[in-house]
């Protein structure tokens, strides 16, 4: 089964078992699950966390364990303990990266938000980012999650994606358009 369908069905399980959840309860179960994800990730995760939960040397029960001591420590909610535990006897663990990512979209969904991708070429002010969430949020009807990223090839100007939908104030597309109006080559 690919991980993308994998990561849409335990999503879609753990959304049904928090159904009547505040949303201020999956958002939380939702920063826990990015968490431990990002903690696997080979590019920046952690080495230790990865070993114990990847290697297959490391029984069942001493996944649990190690899950455990994360979770107490990070006080998770008892329902990312379980699940997280639900992944381990599945031996599904490896796949919690496209789960959580499957979860925070269906988390976004149910709490009316967005994830905006914002592209400058220069760091926002707060100000400046607020401005350009506010008017993000105006268009949409949804509260916006922005992650910014800077490209100086924009050259100036803001470009921001939601989903499929790309609002693009760049310089670099004024002078791309200018471009093919005059077809420049």
């Amino acid at each position: 089964m690919q991980e993308g369908t994998v990561g849409r069905r335990y999503a879609r399980a753990l959304i049904m078992a928090l159904e009547g959840a505040s949303q201020d309860t999956m958002s939380k179960v939702e920063e826990e699950l990015s968490a431990v994800a990002a903690s696997l990730d080979r590019r920046t995760g952690i080495a230790q966390m990865r070993q114990a939960m990847l290697n297959p040397g490391f029984s069942a029960e001493q996944r649990k364990n190690v899950l455990a001591g994360v979770a107490d420590a990070h006080k998770f909610e008892a329902i990312t303990r379980s699940f997280l535990n639900l992944l381990v006897d599945k031996d599904r663990i490896q796949s919690l990266a496209p789960i959580a990512g499957a979860f925070r979209d269906e988390v976004d969904q149910k709490v009316g938000r967005v994830r905006a991708t914002i592209l400058t070429a220069k760091e926002l002010s707060a100000s400046a980012l607020a401005e350009i969430v506010r008017g993000l949020e105006k268009r949409t009807g949804k509260k916006v999650v922005p992650d910014v990223a800077i490209d100086p090839s924009v050259i100036a100007g803001v470009q921001a994606r939601i989903g499929g939908l790309v609002f693009d104030a760049t310089v670099k597309a004024q002078l791309d358009r200018l471009k093919q109006e005059f077809n420049v080559q």
